[in-house]
């Protein structure tokens, strides 16, 4: 995948409105987003709305962190798997706002360890996509009332 910040600067006004569009929920517009690629600029709005550095992200994540820094500053393009992973912590972050109706409470449980994820914060499986199912599982039946 090329990394073009050029097309990025065309099409978006700012990094902001590319934050936007992938985390506005309009599932059509964030599949085109996707499709023609999600720049790094992202990265700084996801991590403020967990309340964490852009560091402690890209552990989480799992996410090459000089490179992502690096396409940050040039305002270049997300790989399909960063993308991806950048998607389902956002999905994670909309569901769990979703079931605990506060910022400060979903904060709180995305980050910490919870034995129902077998130790692991909810951020931190969230590098794959059977993480992203278990962490989801487990708002559902929170929603529920199901001890999770």
């Amino acid at each position: 995948m090329a990394y073009s910040t050029k097309r990025i600067n065309e099409e978006t006004s700012s990094p902001a409105d590319a934050a936007k569009t992938l985390f506005a929920g309009d599932t059509s517009a964030t599949i085109n987003e996707m499709r023609s690629g999600t720049p790094a600029s992202v990265i700084p709005e996801l991590a403020n709305r967990f309340g964490i550095t852009q560091d402690s992200l890209f552990d989480q994540l799992r996410l090459p962190r000089n490179t992502l820094q690096e396409r940050i500053v040039k305002n270049a393009l997300l790989s399909s798997t960063e993308q991806d992973r950048v998607y389902r912590a956002d999905r994670v972050w909309k569901r769990t706002l979703d079931v605990l109706e506060d910022d400060d409470s979903a904060r709180r449980w995305i980050t910490r360890n919870n034995r129902a994820l077998g130790g692991e914060s909810p951020l931190s499986l969230l590098d794959t996509e059977v993480g992203h199912e278990l962490v989801m599982d487990t708002l559902g039946r929170i929603e529920h009332g199901v001890v999770a």
